[in-house]
């Protein structure tokens, strides 16, 4: 008995897991009529995917409705044949994936030889469910400008999807008022989300716009087979191979020789961040054997340098001026009943204002204090000298500070004892991406593709994502990150009978992200086990954290069709 409520909660377990089955195909479906709007019983309905050539058939129900469920995106040839009727031929009917299609037909009395055919007609209204959604093309993806080729990031043009500007936590993108971690992405049914932080934009598995066929993003009212979150969920369909051979190769270049620099960077005296970007790669596809099997395959790499400025990635950084490391301390000296103003603004304490923000060297009319007594002036105190035990500043501090470079920027600190350091430490970006795809028709009732995607993804002389670059130039980044993604999917189709038919995908997703942090140091753990308060320390003593994710899924959709 114990056995037997195991395995029907099993039985139970698995039904749940493949109830809502999220795929990358779609539906055609229909009602057959005579000129007089009486419905058309047992005509003959041949359905042809015009770039494969592969074709269905069914006859209609005494409704006179016709259905074809789980079939591949793309255009399709409705034809319907009937004794006593001319044949009807609609051309280009174009199916999109999770969007059905309804392809109505009034047939005319005529020769069954007599054929009308069809191309284009007005849109016809959505009826089948209630989303609010949009399909992007691999037309708009290939033709609209994408920085990065990242094809998802069409996204942002949709209704109701609001970007924030720089510095918001998250992805920084909300679909209707949803919080920036709601979304689902799949790729041809196959779940493909960063588990901990769900960001279509990320784009995990390195899609781009020459491997997918096309995408559908939907904003609302999800059907039970999209809405698994409250955001976007984004269904990707990738390309299959057709009866035609198509290649392309391409090669798309940035550089900073090309760029401008920012106006506010332009206002400070900044460095311009540089960026040679570099992507490149080539696709090929076609056929096997013509309307039989069908082949696609898409390589995609990339050499990416770039530089950002630090205070984006790490902070502001603080470090001791050269006066400071010799052992002088420099104060100011006040006088509460005659205040010091300089341009404007009244001198308490020590002060950026009082010195030059790119050298440190005091503005006219600020003057070293003569001797004790002296006020409104800048005074000194070797504490160094002072040191009772003579020891001074201390020999392997003093070799860590030489190690920096000199300050820059002395509009942080306190003006007299500590200053910044700006510059933009490098980043660069490192990783091929393949998809392959291969599509087999066994006859009019049986198909099977098979899908994957595979590539890396490396973040390397730093990690700016997650604040840990290079603190200064020479030396080690404070991390790297090393990513290997894996998507597989095989779909089964099978016509089980005239009104019954079946869709069986498994998939894999699997994804490492390996963070170096103190590791991406040659020398660690041998850094310096301490910090300072008022000094930035360019080490980290955290060791490399690591995180795998691996989804096994089966999807299943059993299409029965009655009336």
């Amino acid at each position: 008995m114990k056995t037997s409520i195991r395995l029907l909660l099993l039985l139970l377990l698995i039904a749940s897991a493949v109830l809502l089955a999220q795929t990358s195909t779609s539906l055609i479906s229909g009602t057959v009529r005579d000129n007089t709007g009486a419905v058309v019983p047992d005509a003959a309905v041949t359905l042809i995917h015009e770039d494969t050539g592969v074709s269905y058939k069914q006859k209609t129900t005494q409704a006179g409705m016709y259905s074809f469920p789980s079939v591949p995106v793309g255009p399709y040839t409705v034809t319907i044949e009937m004794q006593g009727f001319r044949t009807a031929r609609l051309l280009k009917k174009v199916l999109q994936v999770n969007t059905p299609l309804t392809v109505d037909v009034t047939l005319e009395l005529g020769q069954l030889s007599d054929v009308v055919s069809v191309e284009g007609s007005a849109d016809v209204i959505q009826t089948a469910n209630a989303t609010i959604g949009n399909v992007v093309t691999s037309k708009a993806a290939t033709e609209l400008p994408l920085n990065g080729r990242n094809p998802l990031a069409l996204l942002v043009l949709e209704p109701g999807v609001v970007q924030r500007s720089y510095g918001g936590a998250g992805s920084g993108i909300h679909v209707n008022g949803s919080r920036d971690r709601a979304y689902n992405v799949t790729i041809d049914g196959i779940e493909a989300n960063e588990s901990t932080v769900p960001n279509p934009m990320s784009n995990l598995y390195r899609l781009t716009p020459d491997n997918i066929q096309e995408f559908k993003v939907t904003t609302s009212n999800a059907t039970p087979e999209e809405g698994r979150n409250s955001g976007a969920n984004i269904s990707v369909a990738t390309r299959q191979g057709s009866n035609a051979f198509h290649g392309t190769a391409f090669w798309f270049l940035r550089n900073t020789a090309l760029n401008s620099n920012e106006f506010f960077a332009n206002a400070q005296g900044a460095q311009k961040p540089d960026i040679k970007m570099n992507q490149y790669g080539a696709e090929i596809s076609g056929p096997i054997k013509r309307n039989k099997t069908f082949f696609f395959f898409s390589w995609a790499d990339q050499k990416v340098n770039t530089t950002q400025p630090v205070d984006q990635t790490f902070g502001v950084i603080t470090m001791y001026t050269p006066s400071a490391l010799a052992g002088n301390h420099r104060y100011w000296v006040a006088d509460p009943k005659t205040p010091f103003v300089l341009n404007g603004q009244t001198i308490t304490r020590n002060s950026t204002a009082l010195v030059d923000r790119n050298t440190g060297a005091l503005l006219p009319g600020v003057r070293n204090c003569a001797g004790a007594g002296d006020t409104n002036c800048v005074a000194s105190y070797n504490f160094a000298a002072a040191d009772p035990k003579g020891i001074g500043v201390d020999q392997t501090i003093a070799k860590l500070f030489a190690s920096y470079p000199k300050p820059n920027n002395f509009a942080t600190g306190d003006g007299l004892n500590t200053a910044g350091y700006t510059w933009n430490p490098p980043a660069n970006f490192r990783g091929p991406n393949y998809m392959a795809r291969l599509d087999h028709q066994f006859n009019e009732n049986n198909s099977i593709f098979f899908r994957a995607l595979w590539g890396n993804y490396n973040t390397l002389k730093g990690d700016p994502l997650n604040g840990r670059p290079s603190v200064f130039p020479g030396f080690t980044p404070l991390g790297e990150v090393y990513r290997t993604t894996r998507n597989y999917a095989l779909s089964y189709r099978r016509v089980i009978s005239p009104r019954v038919v079946n869709e069986f995908t498994a998939g894999l997703s699997r994804f490492l992200f390996l963070f170096t942090q103190g590791e991406a140091n040659p020398t660690w753990p041998n850094v310096v086990p301490y910090s300072f308060n008022n000094a930035s320390l360019p080490f980290i003593n955290t060791p490399r954290t690591f995180r795998a994710v691996t989804t096994p899924q089966l999807l299943d959709n059993l299409s029965v069709i009655k009336g």
